[in-house]
């Protein structure tokens, strides 16, 4: 009888959330896997980064586009160096992105699979 009751209730929220805030919700969840398997290695978990090691992405004031091609192409600069993530695809992209954005950056907007594909362009 529980089981059936947080079924019923699980299924009345998710009726009540909009298309957007579902794919939304997916978007966060899947980049939460995708920055655990892909960032938190150097960025840590809670985003806060190694000191002077890597940087804390937390309050990172980067444009989503010029983010989205960090992530895939990485940066060698004299303050440090990021790799590239060429495995990853626009749709791994966005999901990043849009987690950062709920997690740190209070942005609920989804940054899209579209605005990913057009912010990498001519990336390779």
């Amino acid at each position: 009888m529980k089981h059936i009751l947080l079924a019923a209730l699980a299924f009345s929220f998710i009726a009540c959330q909009s298309k957007e805030e579902i794919l939304h919700e997916q978007y966060v969840i899947e980049g939460r896997v995708q920055y655990e398997n892909n960032c938190a290695n150097c960025h840590q978990s809670n985003g806060l980064g190694l000191r002077n090691l890597y940087p804390a992405i937390t309050k990172s004031k980067i444009p989503a586009n010029d983010l989205a091609k960090l992530i895939k192409q990485g940066r060698k600069s004299a303050s440090g160096y990021m790799p590239a993530n060429p495995k990853l695809h626009a749709i791994d992209i966005a999901e990043i992105i849009t987690f950062m954005r709920h997690e740190w950056g209070n942005n609920e907007q989804i940054f899209s699979f579209d605005s990913t594909r057009i912010a990498l362009k001519g990336v390779d």
